[in-house]
């Protein structure tokens, strides 16, 4: 446990805003309840978490010291609870009690086993360990608890991102919950800054725990920002189904150099990508293909999903597009709508993607950059 004013500080009104938040998001009706559910679940572990912080009596823990551990289950909790929402989220299908329970067994260990037996040593009813090996016993289980936190992070991370390829092989519209992605990052600067206070409390004879204290206000960060990022933003909570397995990293077999250059042949003579509005279903159905198959020639065949597929083509056009001296005199906007953008911060985006440079560096010193800003 740590003693810090500056730490209470910042736990006080992160621990009253937590359960606040939690109340908010729980009133959410007709939506993804199970979403709810393990995110409520979440906001509520790292807010008693930090409740035990900062009511933390040295007195009462020296008193019952079988229990000293108890509060640090919480860490064991945190990443299971993360991927459960996001996969929640993310709407794949519910895991069966066979495959969900084993994710809580590190907590039940640490609980019923770990936390009981040091405790026990602690208090003197035990004696089979010396103070050093306690020590070292404790500094296990905090090293255990960030394993655990970071690859349950790196899968929800990973869920996101197969999530969001299947998304945009199937939408031309924005992702509304790319803001996941900041919050993983900064799980994994949490990380960091806790793996740095860990080696510190390790190396150093008497523990700095100013790195803690950094460590818990992101923490109370990353709640606010999550938290009022789904209050704020109700569609999160209407993604739609969009991942059919989850068996994606099966081996395939490749597709065929005629099956690449009929796709090739058909946009540029067809033209699909014209269609603002298209999606892999339109252009499926447009070649006689099943949606899959579709989508495992553009993934294998050029190595992009279906939205940056379909953008490169848009991309081209447009360059084509201003080198026509028959097409001079519309602006740069007008001229990424006529290729098949629906607006201009697509338009920037797949640019910026295809080129490696946003379309007013590219174009710098033409004197046409109208629409760019």
């Amino acid at each position: 446990m740590i003693e810090n004013k500056w730490l209470e500080i910042a736990l006080y009104p992160g621990c009253i805003q937590g359960f606040f938040l939690t109340y908010l998001l729980w009133q959410k009706k007709d939506t993804n309840r199970e979403a709810i559910r393990y995110f409520s679940a979440l906001l509520l572990t790292i807010s008693i978490l930090m409740l035990l912080r900062v009511t933390y009596q040295p007195a009462f823990f020296k008193q019952f010291a079988e229990i000293i551990l108890l509060p640090d289950v919480i860490l064991f909790l945190t990443g299971p609870f993360i991927y459960l929402f996001t996969r929640a989220l993310l709407r794949l299908a519910p895991m069966p009690p066979s495959l969900l329970y084993p994710h809580f067994i590190p907590a039940a260990v640490h609980v019923l086993v770990v936390n009981s037996f040091l405790g026990l040593h602690l208090k003197g009813v035990l004696h089979y360990l010396n103070i050093r090996q306690i020590i070292w016993g404790f500094n296990l289980i905090e090293l255990a608890a960030m394993l655990s936190f970071g690859m349950y992070t790196a899968w929800s991370l990973r869920t996101y991102q197969k999530y969001r390829t299947a998304f945009y092989e199937k939408y031309a519209t924005p992702l509304v919950g790319h803001f996941l992605r900041s919050f993983f990052v900064l799980c994994f600067v949490l990380l960091v800054f806790w793996f740095v206070g860990f080696v510190v409390k390790v190396v150093q004879s008497k523990p700095d725990y100013s790195i803690y204290t950094l460590f818990w206000v992101l923490v109370v960060a990353a709640i606010y920002f999550l938290a009022y990022k789904i209050w704020a933003t109700p569609t999160i909570l209407h993604l739609p189904k969009v991942l059919e397995t989850e068996n994606d990293d099966r081996e395939e077999a490749p597709v065929s150099e005629s099956d690449i250059a009929a796709l090739q042949h058909f946009m540029e003579t067809q033209k699909p990508y014209l269609n603002a509005e298209i999606k892999i279903g339109d252009l499926a159905d447009a070649m006689s293909l099943p949606k899959h198959q579709l989508s495992k020639i553009i993934n294998q065949g050029f190595q992009k999903n279906f939205f940056d597929f379909i953008n490169s083509y848009r991309v081209r056009a447009f360059m084509h597009a201003r080198t026509d001296a028959r097409q001079q005199h519309l602006n740069t906007l007008e001229l990424a709508y006529q290729s098949g953008f629906n607006s201009k911060s697509a338009f920037n985006r797949a640019f910026l993607k295809e080129t490696g440079r946003s379309p007013r560096d590219f174009f710098a010193g033409s004197g046409q950059s109208n629409g760019l800003d």
